[in-house]
Parts: C-alpha cells; sequence; structure tokens
C-alpha cells in the first residue's frame, strides 16, 4: 500500500491507538496531544456528549483536522451504543432496547431495524463506528458486567441476532465491533474492576463462547474488541488476560478463526489490566499479543505515557517496524471499506432531522412493546384497570451504572413516568440500590393501604436488599392488595422473592420499554415477550409461570 510505505513511525502508531477526550470540545490542549502524538481514532463517552448538534459539531471539527494533515486519513469515530442500559446517546436521539430484550422478541428483523436506526444517526453526528454488538452468551446469573448486555443464553440465538446486528451496521457504513472476545458471559468478576476467568475447557468454549465470534468473522465484522479475562485453556501462563495473551489473540483469533480484521483492545485502564500492569506495558504486550488498536479512554497524560511506551518499544526492536505496518495495513484497510481515505466522504455534514424523530422513536417502542415479558401473572391480575386504582403508588430504585461502562443515574423514577400516563395522580417512592432497615421500614409504611403497589428493582439478585425489602412489603401489606414487581434490568431478581404473584421483565429503563411495561400493566398491549435466558429454581428459558 503506498499510502502505508509514505508514512513515518510515528504516523503509523498514532492509527494504532484510540483515545477519549475530557469534556464536550475540542480543546487547545487536545488539539494539541492529537497533532503531537498524531492520533488516529477518538472514542466517545458520556462525558463529550450534550446534543446532536454539538456532538456533530465536535465530530467534524476533528475530521476537519485529519483533511489538513500530510496524509488526510480520517478518524475512526467510535461509540458505545448498544442500547438499553449502555447508550452515549440519550438526549434527544432514539434510545433502543437492549441486547436482551431483542432477545425476548427472537427477532432478526428487529435486531436489524434496530441497528439500522442507529447507525443512520450516529452517521447524522459524524459516529463511523459503534462499539457494538456485545456477542457474549450470558449463561451465568451473576455475571456483574454483562447480563442484559447480552441478548441471551441461548448460543443460536446470540450468534443470528448478532450476525443480524452486525450486517445491518455494516450495510448503512457504520463499522461493527464484536465483543469482548474471546467471551465473557460466564464470569462473576466485572474486568472493570478485576480478572475474571472463563474456566472451561476447549470442547465447551468452541461450542457456546467462541461461537459467536466465528459467526461474525464469516459475516465479514470489521472490528473485534478484547476481552480482559483469564483463559487457562488457551493460555498457560497464569492470570494472563486475553487482551495480553499472543496464543489468544494472533493463535485463536487470527490463525484458528482466520480474522483478517481491526482487532481493538478494550480500556486498557480498566481494573483487570491496571491492578497488573502500567499503562504503557500494556499498550506494549497488547500490540506484541497482536492487537491492532489499544484503546485508552482516560487520563490525556497517562495516554502519553502509552503512546511514549509504544514508541520506545519500536525504536528498541521490541516491537518491528514489520509488525507495526501489519496492523496499519489493517486499520488503513477497514478506513478504506468505509470512506475515510478520501476527505470528500467523511467531511459530509448530515441533516440532524431523522435524530431521533418520531418515526425513529416508534420502531423503538414497537420492539419494546413486543420485548417486555409477564414471567408471572398467577392471580390474573394483568391487565389492571386504571380507574380501580386511584390510589396507585410506584415504588423506584436508584437507576445508576452498575459497571463503568455506564454512564450515571437517572434524575428521576423512568418506572413512575410511565404509570402516570394511566394513572397521573400516582405517588412514587424511591429507594437507594441496597437499602437498609430504615428504608425497608419507610417503604412498608409508605405502602401500607394503598390500592395497588408496582414496585421496580435494579438486580436485586445481586444487590439482595432490595429484594428484602419486595419480600417485606409480601409479607406486611394486605393480601388484597395487588403489587406488581418490575425487574428493570436483569430479569432474575424473581429469585429473592419467589412468591411474588405478578411480575414482569423489562430488560431496562428507557423510555420506550417503560412506556411499553406500563401499556402491559393497563391492557394496551398483550404480553409477547419471551425470557431469553433461565432463572434457576423459577423458570426455564422461554417460559413463564402462568401467562
Amino acid at each position: 500500500m503506498e499510502l502505508l510505505d509514505s508514512m513515518n513511525i510515528e504516523e503509523k502508531i498514532g492509527q494504532m491507538v484510540m483515545v477519549g477526550l475530557d469534556g464536550p470540545e475540542l480543546t487547545s490542549s487536545d488539539q494539541e496531544f492529537i497533532d503531537k502524538y498524531k492520533i488516529g481514532n477518538v472514542v466517545f463517552l458520556g462525558r463529550n456528549i450534550i446534543d446532536p448538534k454539538q456532538a456533530q459539531s465536535l465530530t467534524y471539527g476533528l475530521q476537519e483536522t485529519a483533511s489538513r494533515r500530510r496524509h488526510p486519513i480520517g478518524f475512526l469515530l467510535s461509540i458505545d451504543q448498544e442500547g438499553g442500559v449502555v447508550a452515549r446517546l440519550t438526549r434527544g436521539w432514539t434510545v433502543f432496547p437492549g441486547n436482551m430484550a431483542l432477545g425476548a422478541t427472537r427477532s432478526e428483523e428487529y435486531a436489524r431495524r434496530a441497528a439500522k436506526v442507529t447507525a443512520d444517526e450516529m452517521l447524522a453526528m459524524g459516529f463511523n463506528m459503534n462499539l457494538a454488538p456485545v456477542l457474549d452468551v450470558n449463561s451465568n446469573p451473576n455475571n456483574l458486567g454483562i447480563g442484559v448486555r447480552s441478548f441471551g443464553e441461548d448460543v443460536d440465538m446470540v450468534t443470528r441476532l448478532g450476525v443480524a446486528t452486525i450486517e445491518a451496521y455494516q450495510a448503512s457504513g457504520v463499522v461493527a465491533t464484536a465483543k469482548h472476545f474471546p467471551g465473557k458471559g460466564d464470569v462473576t468478576v466485572d474486568s472493570h474492576l478485576d480478572l475474571p476467568t472463563v474456566p472451561h475447557n476447549r470442547e465447551r468454549l468452541e461450542r457456546v463462547e467462541f461461537a459467536p465470534f466465528a459467526a461474525s468473522i464469516r459475516a465479514g465484522v470489521g472490528a473485534v474488541m478484547t476481552a480482559h479475562v483469564f483463559f487457562p485453556a488457551v493460555e498457560a501462563e497464569p492470570d494472563l488476560p486475553a487482551t495480553l495473551s499472543r496464543k489468544v489473540l494472533t493463535g485463536l483469533l487470527r490463525e484458528e478463526l482466520g480474522f483478517g480484521g481491526v482487532l481493538l483492545t478494550d480500556d486498557l485502564f480498566m481494573g483487570a489490566i491496571a491492578k497488573r500492569f502500567s499503562i504503557d506495558e500494556a499498550a506494549v504486550r497488547a500490540l506484541e499479543a497482536g492487537a491492532d488498536i489499544a484503546l485508552l479512554c482516560h487520563n490525556q497524560a497517562e495516554q502519553a505515557v502509552a503512546i511514549e511506551g509504544i514508541w520506545d518499544a519500536v525504536r528498541s526492536g521490541r516491537i518491528s517496524e514489520e509488525r507495526v505496518d501489519e496492523s496499519v495495513r489493517r486499520i488503513l484497510g477497514l478506513k478504506e471499506r468505509f470512506g475515510l481515505l478520501a476527505p470528500e466522504r467523511y467531511l459530509v455534514r448530515r441533516s440532524l432531522k431523522p435524530v431521533g424523530s418520531p418515526e425513529n422513536r416508534r420502531v423503538a417502542l414497537e420492539i419494546a412493546r413486543d420485548s417486555v415479558t409477564l414471567v408471572a401473572n398467577r392471580q390474573a391480575l394483568i391487565p389492571m384497570t386504571p380507574e380501580d386504582y386511584p390510589g396507585l403508588v410506584v415504588m423506584s430504585p436508584d437507576i445508576r451504572g452498575l459497571t463503568q461502562v455506564e454512564d450515571g443515574q437517572l434524575a428521576e423514577s423512568p418506572l413512575a413516568a410511565a404509570i402516570k400516563r394511566f394513572v397521573p395522580g400516582v405517588r412514587d417512592f424511591g429507594f437507594s440500590q441496597s437499602p437498609d432497615e430504615r428504608e425497608i421500614a419507610e417503604a412498608v409504611s409508605f405502602a401500607s393501604a394503598k390500592d395497588a403497589v408496582i414496585i421496580g428493582t435494579y438486580n436485586a439478585h445481586l444487590y439482595r436488599e432490595q429484594g428484602r425489602l419486595v419480600r417485606a412489603l409480601l409479607e406486611a401489606l394486605d393480601p388484597n392488595i395487588p403489587v406488581v414487581v418490575v425487574a428493570l434490568r436483569n430479569p432474575y431478581d424473581i429469585q429473592q422473592f419467589p412468591s411474588a404473584e405478578t411480575y414482569i421483565a423489562a430488560y431496562g429503563f428507557r423510555e420506550c420499554t417503560m412506556r411499553a411495561v406500563a401499556e402491559l400493566i393497563f391492557g394496551a398491549i398483550a404480553p409477547k415477550g419471551r425470557l431469553p435466558v433461565s432463572i434457576p429454581g423459577i423458570c426455564a428459558c422461554g417460559a413463564g409461570l402462568t401467562l
């Protein structure tokens, strides 16, 4: 490739990193940093986004910078827009139900439609790479970091919906990223905090964890993101994360599975890496292992340390220039495929009119309506008649980010806001993620002598004080007071209160999903969603209790 041959080593290494910025504007400090280190790719987090117009100005400013360089190579501008609980674009955009909600519909068509609308809105604002979809098979209910970010526990369904999503993103012009290779659906440690292990043998890994990624490669996925997880069946060195393992990245992904696209690390500032390696050593070891791009989401000073560490490794011969060229060739090939080598193509301001349009929001609502799952309806309480419950109360936990990939908590209860569409005078009560005895007593007192109670839970199977609160309500309230429990995240919460008579799995808390839940409760829609996971001790995958 003539372009590659004309680049100097700093320009090449700049293509091999993806950095995060500190705020919503391209500051002079950012510009100096980007120019000094010849940065080729940027990742956007919630701190960078205010509204569609601002986002478009920021991405356009970056691409203008690229167009003025000696080699006008456009930036990969990436974002985590998975849908559901992980979405950076939330104010003014269409936010779709997440993967597990799509799994509850079993619909490849819905997966394609959600991806197409998401891609169209991303492109309107200048984003050309989505760090999605998650292809982890969520076979462990106690998985802290994945849960509803997965399509479910069935390998075939995860594969089908994942491939449909990838194909729709890339047909629309957005690079899709299959993550987190080789698969972290069966872990109990969140790699944002520390290093998980997937202890299974090769036969199991090939049948479950690897299978969706192998299918995504056959489907032509542009990028794969690594997992900061230890796989002893593949890597003999104790506690070596897959991100830094040559046996995993080169041996397994490149040579065995035949992936020829761009391999991107997960954020190297995550605890699974940062607790064991300095940032420069982590970046160097990831590239040695076979990664093409080191993802550095935070801290400009530490980003500089990582990049200079790569410079030093190349100058000393630890990383050969031939090895650098291998990665840069793949990166430039991906950018050529998606129109980022021609400024006249990537320097285009698109209309923002479709972003968050009523038409797009209707698609999200349609999917939400078909996803929400009536898991238990033992008393045939659902559907309820709003006029029969003027004294209805809604109780909700704090909706906060449970992993570092998520943004901050919401200011108000999305469940209460949705219920108020049907019962305007509803009263609401908030409680913390892990309510103490005082909060539990206050909740019981608040709900007493009311007509009915709708209570949301948010991973109560992991934050078990929430389960204690629900049990206390069920035990203390008059049996004639109906109680509807809505799982606002993972559907496993009913394990903590199996005596609950009425239980809905929502798989998320976004506006479209909460509206669908309210419509289900009050009979505006019929229940259609089916559990895409098993709930241990309660019901098998795909089943409800009494529907």
